[in-house]
């Protein structure tokens, strides 16, 4: 019997219960990624937080990781490819929650971060927290001033907006 409780965002069940729920009942070769949405990292990790006290899930600080492999690496596209599929797999079945993603969206790496995270997601759940906005169906990373600035229409893949 499953004793854990529902997870709530902020303290009070919200309307992303749903979210979570179906997350959890999908099967990782199925593009088992959600995606936590919102301008301010603060709220992300806030949000991280409350997942990792409700459920336990590990955390993977991409950021982080990765920019230390990619110092020494010449071939820096494939090299931080390999690693975030070779790290994920280590951590499968997951769910595992993806912080620090601003490293995927560096220019010279030429990374589709968001097709990155759904193809590992076959293989490992993903909750990723996401700096940026998610309006009339466009998932956005950053701010349109900022350098690493994306967006995906129709990103085929479970949003969150966070209040």
């Amino acid at each position: 019997m499953n004793t854990r409780k529902p997870f709530q965002f902020g303290g009070a069940t919200t309307t992303h219960d749903a979210a979570i729920h179906a997350f959890l009942t999908t099967p990782a070769y199925h593009d088992a990624c959600l995606v936590l949405v919102h301008p301010e990292i603060r709220k992300l990790e806030d949000a991280a937080d409350e997942l990792v006290s409700v459920y336990g899930w590990l955390r993977l600080p991409i950021g982080r990781e990765l920019s230390a492999v990619l110092v020494a690496e010449a071939h820096r596209t494939h090299a931080a490819r390999q690693w975030l599929g070779t790290r994920l797999a280590q951590m499968a079945p997951g769910p595992v929650l993806c912080m620090e993603i601003d490293v995927l969206f560096e220019p010279t790496l030429k990374l589709d971060p968001l097709g990155l995270l759904r193809q590992f997601s076959r293989v490992t759940k993903l909750i990723v927290t996401w700096p940026g906005t998610y309006i009339n169906d466009v998932l956005a990373y950053a701010v349109p001033e900022h350098s690493h600035y994306r967006t995906w229409r129709q990103p085929g893949i479970p949003v969150v907006v966070l209040e």
